[in-house]
């Protein structure tokens, strides 16, 4: 990365300045204050010598981080290789909805079927409820932020919308 770019610690996105602007405060993504606001700051010293905090946090034990953990932490190839995997299961979908909280494109990870226990409301006007008992919703998961998100599955959304086009008749 060169010194202008960022990598937002809430959303894990790269964030780009301006130069001509300087360093964002906010993300553009996912909105969080950027800084050093709620952060702590590692230096770590060459040759296998111990960490040091910026802050005095005597909780904190510096025997518990490996090198090697942090050399797996900084390993851009396994970032690369996540990003590849995200790529190849992004270009399987027919569909990529938003992800509300970061902005990136989700992942289709699945169908779920509504418990019996959900007691759909019924609109006195429409004498009718929105949603079957047992309606199904997709299941996307966001592989920025790790949000889930469901949305009614086909068949279930046209058959509201049917619904509603039917009483909007009326």
């Amino acid at each position: 990365m060169t010194q202008l770019d960022h990598l937002c610690p809430w959303c894990q996105t790269e964030i780009v300045w301006d130069p001509e602007i300087g360093p964002e405060d906010t993300c553009p993504h996912c909105f969080n204050e950027l800084g050093e606001y709620r952060s702590v700051s590692l230096k770590v010293k060459t040759d296998g010598e111990q960490l040091l905090f910026d802050e005095d946090d005597e909780d904190l034990d510096d025997e518990d981080v490996d090198d090697e953990d942090l050399e797996d932490m900084e390993d851009e190839e396994t970032f690369d290789d996540y990003e590849e995997g995200v790529q190849l299961v992004m270009d399987t979908q027919e569909e990529a909805p938003e992800c509300t909280s970061c902005h990136n494109l989700m992942l289709f990870a699945g169908t779920r079927t509504m418990s019996p226990d959900f007691v759909p409301v019924v609109p006195s006007k429409l004498k009718q409820s929105l949603l079957k008992p047992s309606h199904s919703s997709q299941v996307y998961v966001c592989p920025s932020c790790f949000k889930i998100d469901h949305f009614i599955a086909d068949d279930d959304r046209n058959a509201m919308i049917e619904l509603l086009k039917e009483h909007g008749k009326r």
